[in-house]
């Protein structure tokens, strides 16, 4: 069992979207990308409804939190935001002390020498 269960890392579930929202979200935007803020050709571009802070680093799955984006703004921030929660996660789980110790005792079960009962110190084999 792994010290911190992936539910307690703070991510959201995402809803699907019905067609009325998305045209909503559209018209709040006035068409512009939530991103670049450069103006989106709905039939010409291809783009897609995005969570301007990301769900995995704390957003909501409201409509207050998206907006319209063309498909390659969205692809790169969602590349950013998955680093970002990535580096977040480890730094979460390293301040629980759930990570696994780079530095191991010395001449303890993890360390590449033993103490004899001697007091002798021999590399383990």
């Amino acid at each position: 069992m792994p010290l911190v269960e992936t539910s307690e890392l703070g991510t959201t579930r995402r809803s699907r979207l019905s067609s009325r929202v998305r045209l909503a979200i559209w018209e709040r935007a006035k068409g512009i990308c939530v991103l670049c803020d450069r103006r989106i050709d709905g039939v010409r571009e291809r783009w897609i409804i995005e969570h301007i802070r990301a769900l995995e680093l704390g957003g909501q799955d409201e409509p207050d939190n998206m907006g319209p984006a063309h498909a390659t703004c969205a692809r790169a921030k969602t590349r950013d935001d998955h680093r970002r929660a990535a580096k977040a996660k480890r730094q979460k789980i390293r301040h629980l002390g759930a990570d696994k110790t780079k530095r191991p005792f010395p001449c303890g079960k993890l360390s590449r020498w033993k103490r004899k009962i001697d007091g002798t110190i021999v590399p383990r084999k």
